[in-house]
C-alpha cells in the first residue's frame, strides 16, 4: 500500500476517535440532565440520597444510550419497512421488549451497587417506574432513528444525482481512452489487474478499492475516473460508493421496499439505490 494511503487511514482514525469524543462529550451533559429530572422526579417517593439517585439516573441514561446504538444497528440493517405492518409491529415490539429487559436488569443492578441490599425493597419498586419511563422513550427513539433513516437515504439520492450530472457534463467536454487494465502498487510489487477481472470499485474518497474474485486493491483514483473510463454496457454505478461489472452479478434480490440487493461472484452483497437499480436494468435490457 503506497505511503500516502497509509497516511490517508491515519488521518481517517483520528477523525473517527475524534468523532467518537465529540459524540461523547455531546451525551454526558445530557445524561447527567436526565439524571438530575429523574432525581428531582423522584427523590420524595424514595429514601435515596439526592447525589447517589443522580449518579443512578445519569447510568441508566449511559445504559439506554448503549442500547440505543445497539437499535440503531438493527434498525439500519434489519430491513423492517420493507416488512408489512403487523410484522413491523411486531418486530419493534420484539426489539424493545429486549431492550428494555436488558435495560431494567442493569438499572437494578447498578442500583444495588450504589445504594447497597438494605435498600432492596425501595429499589423493587422503583424498577416499575422505570419500565415505565423506558415505554414512554422508546417509541420516541424509534420515531427519530426512523427519521434519520429517511433523511440519510434522501441525501444519498441527492448526492447521486448529482455525481451523475458532472458525470454527464465531463463525458460531453472531453473524450477519455477506455481502460484495458490497472496497475496497482502494493509494497515493492506492481499489480495489473485486466478489467474483466474487476468484481467491482467502491469509493473512499480520493481512492478506490479494487475488488477481483481472488483479492482486494487500493488505488489512487477517484470513482468517477473510473466510471467515466469503463465501457456503460460493462461497469454500472448502482450507487455513489460502488461502481459493479455487471458480468459478475449473480442475483438481484429485493433489500428494501424501494432499493435492491446485489450478490457477486466473489461473495460479496451490495445494497444498490432505486437510481442505481433504475439505470441497471437499462443496461441489462430488464
Amino acid at each position: 500500500m503506497p505511503l500516502s494511503a497509509v497516511s490517508k487511514y491515519d488521518k481517517s482514525m483520528i477523525f473517527a476517535k475524534k468523532n467518537i469524543v465529540f459524540r461523547l462529550l455531546l451525551i454526558a451533559p445530557l445524561c447527567v440532565a436526565y439524571g438530575l429530572l429523574q432525581a428531582v422526579s423522584f427523590h420524595r417517593l424514595v429514601s435515596f440520597p439526592f447525589a447517589q439517585y443522580v449518579l443512578s439516573g445519569t447510568i441508566d441514561a449511559l445504559i439506554f444510550c448503549g442500547l440505543s446504538f445497539l437499535l440503531w444497528q438493527v434498525m439500519k440493517y434489519g430491513n423492517f419497512k420493507a416488512l408489512n405492518f403487523r410484522q413491523r409491529f411486531w418486530s419493534y415490539f420484539a426489539v424493545g421488549f429486549l431492550i428494555l429487559a436488558i435495560w431494567n436488569v442493569l438499572s437494578l443492578a447498578a442500583l444495588h451497587l450504589i445504594m447497597g441490599k438494605e435498600q432492596m425493597v425501595e429499589i423493587n419498586n422503583v424498577s416499575l417506574t422505570k419500565v415505565i419511563i423506558g415505554c414512554l422513550i422508546y417509541p420516541i427513539v424509534v420515531q427519530f432513528f426512523n427519521a434519520l433513516l429517511d433523511y440519510s437515504k434522501t441525501t444519498e439520492t441527492i448526492d447521486e444525482e448529482i455525481d451523475e450530472t458532472e458525470i454527464n457534463d465531463k463525458t460531453e467536454t472531453e473524450e477519455l481512452e477506455k481502460l484495458e487494465r490497472v496497475v496497482v502498487k502494493t509494497g515493492q510489487k506492481l499489480n495489473v489487474i485486466t478489467i474483466p477481472e474487476i468484481v467491482y470499485f467502491q469509493a473512499d474518497g480520493d481512492y478506490v478499492h479494487i475488488f477481483t474474485d481472488t483479492g482486494k486493491f487500493l488505488k489512487e483514483d477517484t470513482i468517477k475516473f473510473f466510471q467515466a473510463s469503463l465501457p456503460e454496457t460493462q461497469f454500472v454505478r448502482v450507487h455513489r460508493s460502488y461502481l459493479v461489472n455487471i458480468s459478475k452479478i449473480l442475483r438481484i434480490e429485493l433489500y428494501e421496499k424501494q432499493s435492491q440487493q446485489l450478490t457477486l461472484s466473489n461473495g460479496d452483497r451490495l445494497r444498490i439505490s432505486a437510481s442505481g437499480y433504475k439505470r441497471l436494468r437499462e443496461v441489462l435490457g430488464l
